[in-house]
């Protein structure tokens, strides 16, 4: 070869490197990510979005970041199309995705490593029938933290104590309505802007949540002197990452899940961090006969929901064989 030949071989080669290098950033599709964090752009959730925006690049999409601090507003615009993705709680997803939302059932994920075990399950190109509804498909799932009751009382400590109770109750969230139903207590109307204020107030006895809204919301001013934070998880939380399968790029939903998966325990270490914000005099125990029928009354509050619909019936059972192990 001589060398004019040589140097034409070496530019096109470089050529071609320039060309494969550049590929990725030059065909990422622009897609906007609606993102629900009640403290906004500067809030946690938002902060950690960006992250997942980094790695997106990777995947084929060049996101943008738009904050909410209304949950019931990002869900609806992505219903209607202003969102391209959006970030939020599990329990709005159900209007979506009732699947993955099933991994939000009462007393299902007893501990953070049986969710933890459930999103790797999960998140295998095996599972992906699970991860999709219609249109939509769930294409991150994160820990939120374990949701727990809060009570202006210490003597609620079992589920006979809460009958006749008032609970803030989601308005959206079935599931809750039923537990509420199932232990004889009356539901506040609220949501997640108003639940925390309502609780505060005395306008109910009872609020759940997880451990991390403890100190933003205030709540140890509806805990008051008399009472705690009930040390048994109802359920566990997840922030959950919606797209339409059609609209991204082929496979991506499966690489999202496979990455999101693998933040488990960096996530959850932080979630711990929180939970120390409650005082450890603040912790109501429930041990023994009490956590049994805490357990039962889960459990069956669980299998209504399952045979009415709320709950995808192969997501729970899934989920019951990884907790029974």
């Amino acid at each position: 070869m001589n060398l004019t030949a040589l140097r034409r071989a070496c530019s096109a080669a470089a050529a071609l490197l320039g060309l494969l290098v550049a590929t990725p950033a030059a065909a990422a599709v622009d897609k906007t990510l609606c993102v629900y964090d009640p403290s906004g752009a500067a809030g946690p959730t938002f902060q950690n979005a960006k992250a997942y925006q980094a790695q997106a690049l990777q995947w084929g999409v060049n996101f943008s970041l738009k904050p909410y601090t209304d949950e019931s507003v990002a869900a609806a615009d992505f219903r209607n199309a202003q969102c391209d993705a959006a970030l939020i709680t599990g329990v709005r997803v159900q209007q979506f995705n009732r699947k993955s939302y099933s991994l939000e059932a009462l007393g299902l994920a007893p501990t953070a490593s049986v969710l933890k075990t459930a999103l790797q399950v999960l998140a295998k190109p095996k599972a992906a029938a699970l991860m999709t509804s219609g249109a939509f498909e769930t294409a991150a799932i994160y820990p939120a933290g374990e949701v727990l009751l809060f009570v202006n009382d210490r003597s609620m400590q079992d589920t006979s104590a809460l009958a006749g109770k008032r609970v803030c109750t989601m308005d959206f969230d079935d599931a809750a309505k039923t537990m509420v139903a199932v232990v004889g207590a009356h539901p506040v109307p609220a949501d997640i802007g108003t639940f925390a204020s309502k609780f505060n107030n005395g306008s109910c006895d009872v609020a759940y949540a997880p451990a991390a809204a403890y100190k933003p919301l205030e709540l140890h001013k509806g805990v008051g002197a008399k009472g705690g934070v009930v040390d048994f998880p109802v359920t566990q939380m997840t922030l959950q990452l919606l797209i339409r399968t059609a609209d991204f790029p082929a496979g991506f939903g499966q690489q999202s899940r496979e990455w999101s998966a693998g933040q488990f325990d960096s996530i959850q270490a932080v979630l711990a961090k929180i939970r120390k914000d409650v005082p450890a005099a603040s912790w109501i125990q429930v041990e023994g006969d009490k956590k049994a029928r805490y357990n039962k009354m889960l459990a069956d509050t669980r299998a209504k929901l399952v045979a009415s619909g709320s709950y995808d019936a192969t997501v729970v059972k899934l989920v019951e064989q990884i907790a029974a192990q």
